[in-house]
């Protein structure tokens, strides 16, 4: 049973390792959505949260926008965060993921941290 996880574990960080942020963003979103919330803290708070033991996040911030990308323990990008202000207090966040595009479910854990950080 240990060496099912093991192999699979291989080949899920074998397949992500091939994933660059270039090809990443040459797909369409997985998800779009439009919040309420200054786009800084925004980023910021998105950053903060999807930091954990097996994900490094790589944040890029320029006049009013972020790009951040997120990698697994062997460098392969797993998505990536672009997020944007739009107008005022608006801010758009497109997430990409290597798991699937915009008919799919893929993404929800990227969503929900968004979502939560939308929130005042």
């Amino acid at each position: 049973m240990n060496e099912r996880i093991a192999l699979g574990l291989t080949a899920l960080l074998t397949l992500t390792a091939c994933q660059s942020a270039g090809q990443l963003e040459q797909k369409p979103p997985t998800w779009t959505a439009l919040y309420q919330a200054p786009w800084e803290p925004m980023a910021n708070c998105i950053v903060a949260r999807s930091q954990t033991p097996l994900v490094t996040v790589t944040p890029t911030f320029s006049a009013g926008s972020a790009q951040i990308i997120t990698k697994n323990p062997a460098g392969g990008v797993l998505g990536t965060f672009n997020v944007r202000q739009v107008s005022g207090n608006a801010t758009e966040v497109a997430y990409r993921s290597i798991y699937g595009g915009p008919d799919t479910d893929a993404g929800g854990g990227a969503r929900n941290i968004a979502d939560r950080c939308a929130r005042p």
